[in-house]
């Protein structure tokens, strides 16, 4: 007769546990009080908090399921994200979804949504948006990014913006969109503010996936100073406050997706030679680039852009071969 380990045992009790908390959530403390209360009940010796970051780890890696550390109202927990109902539905064809939007962008008349279709185009185009080697886990954020917007759900993660020497700061956001450029996921968003009638921000802000610590996030949730108080989620209208804060059109003038606040767009001109023109002529550097001098020995291309830290990064690409001219 089959006979589960001991770790097994442990871990069957923990996720029973948390699956019987409320939002599936409990601190470090509280699961060790837990297991070491119930496994002598199971002829069990008593464990040690090493062991039960073990098996935490393993629940992670081994078994695959989502337990992420939240903090919530200054509590640090453990949270067990299960995905069921719609939101299962929408991991499991997110990928099949994406792969039928650039079948039809490509023009190409496959079905997709058949499995020899979708099996037909993967087989003869490799594409890939985790251009960073972060392990697939900027598409898995991806995917719970999408849930969240979907769900119409606020967010929260710890941050840390690479221009500073801060430690992290926990963000509460409302998540719109996710945007793909130079290499880069970007989540474009809006803060959320407590105790105000008009919950969040009209500005957006803008998260490198990268600088999210471990590429974790969790459903930000409001707790009342009563511990018995119910935990109440945070929702918001996605196509609302889209509008509000001008998501349609806050990027029609950006490099990237970077844009200073009161900043706005200015003609500029680049000046290109050698190899640069070619390169230049035939991939566009923003929707807005128009050439205005087209010499055999040079070219000069001009752009309705912000002024930003991307248009240097942008000239240092090209060395001597694209300099800004007046």
């Amino acid at each position: 007769m089959l006979q589960l380990t001991a770790q097994s045992r442990r871990v069957q009790v923990l996720l029973q546990f948390l699956r019987g908390q409320a939002n599936k959530r409990a601190t470090f403390l509280e699961m060790l009080a837990h297991l070491n209360e119930q496994l002598p009940l199971l002829e069990q010796k008593k464990i040690s908090r090493r062991t039960l970051e073990g098996d935490l780890q393993f629940i992670r890696e081994d078994l695959g399921l989502n337990l992420k550390h939240v903090n919530i109202s200054r509590k640090h927990s453990y949270q067990l994200m299960e995905v069921t109902g719609m939101h299962a539905e929408l991991q499991e064809n997110l990928e099949s979804m994406m792969l039928h939007q650039l079948a039809k962008n490509l023009g190409l008349d496959l079905d997709t949504s058949d499995a020899s279709g979708g099996s037909q185009l993967e087989s003869v185009l490799s594409f890939s948006f985790t251009a960073l080697d972060d392990g697939g886990k900027a598409m898995r954020l991806v995917k719970e990014i999408v849930q969240s917007i979907f769900a119409q759900e606020a967010i929260q993660f710890w941050y840390k913006p690479i221009h500073t020497t801060y430690r992290s700061k926990l963000q509460i956001v409302a998540p719109l969109q996710v945007k793909f450029y130079d290499g880069r996921f970007y989540l474009v968003a809006v803060d959320f503010k407590e105790n105000s009638e008009d919950q969040f921000k009209r500005t957006i802000k803008i998260f490198a996936f990268d600088m999210i610590e471990d590429y974790v996030i969790a459903p930000a949730q409001l707790e009342g100073d009563d511990p018995d108080t119910s935990v109440r989620t945070i929702h918001f209208h996605h196509a609302d406050l889209a509008h509000k804060v001008g998501l349609k059109d806050y990027f029609k003038h950006c490099l990237g997706v970077a844009r200073f606040k009161d900043s706005e767009p200015e003609y500029i001109r680049i000046k290109f030679t050698d190899w640069a023109m070619s390169y230049v002529r035939v991939r566009l550097l923003h929707r807005s680039q128009r050439i205005v001098v087209d010499h055999p020995n040079y070219m000069v291309v001009e752009l309705y852009i912000y002024r930003t830290y991307e248009l240097d990064m942008l000239l240092a690409r090209f060395r001597e071969f694209g300099v800004e001219v007046k």
